[in-house]
């Protein structure tokens, strides 16, 4: 028998059976931080300015560096699942996010767009900075497209309608008036 791969064997939570779960998980519920001392102050500030702006932000620090490059993606996910609102992980091999908040697409967006080298404080300010931003509503813009040509459209015709009755309206006045003999036209060729 030839094997290409061999299937999973461990649950996914068995890869980073080494965290506390439950400590990180009450850390988030009570100040939205689970980080190193020197890194908590700078993010404590980020989760009330989150807070103040109407999203409930968690920041995850760790230490630890796993195998798979989405262990922090599926840490974050089953944080997620217990507090809400948008977690962010970081380590020191990667960082993943998850959210009830934001899209899976504006999340890589805004992690692909953090600054190589960025500490964990920094990286978790311009990510949640770059998905609060205001992003182009692709959608709006095509209507309002589609409205703006709807509207040309219409002018143009009425434009077109007024010229037609304008020059309609010349027309028989220069052609209809009669002889020049000040006599009416009956329509007979004259001798």
């Amino acid at each position: 028998m030839f094997v290409l791969a061999e299937p999973a064997t461990q649950p996914q939570a068995d890869v980073w059976s080494n965290l506390d779960m439950a400590a990180i998980k009450e850390s988030l519920t009570t100040t939205g931080v689970w980080a190193p001392a020197d890194q908590q102050a700078a993010l404590k500030e980020l989760v009330q300015q989150a807070d103040a702006d109407g999203h409930s932000l968690h920041v995850v620090v760790l230490d630890q560096s796993y195998p798979k490059f989405t262990a922090y993606r599926d840490i974050a996910t089953e944080l997620q699942s217990q507090v809400g609102g948008t977690v962010l992980v970081f380590g020191p091999s990667g960082s993943g996010t998850a959210s009830s908040e934001f899209s899976r697409v504006q999340l890589e967006d805004a992690s692909s767009d953090v600054t190589k080298g960025s500490t964990a404080t920094q990286a978790a300010t311009q990510m949640y900075h770059k998905a609060v931003d205001p992003n182009v509503n692709w959608n709006g813009v095509t209507i309002g497209l589609i409205v703006l040509v709807v509207i040309g459209a219409v002018i143009a015709r009425l434009q077109m309608k007024r010229k037609r009755r304008a020059e309609s309206d010349q027309v028989p006045a220069a052609v209809g008036g009669g002889s020049d003999d000040g006599e009416p036209d009956d329509g007979a060729p004259s001798s």
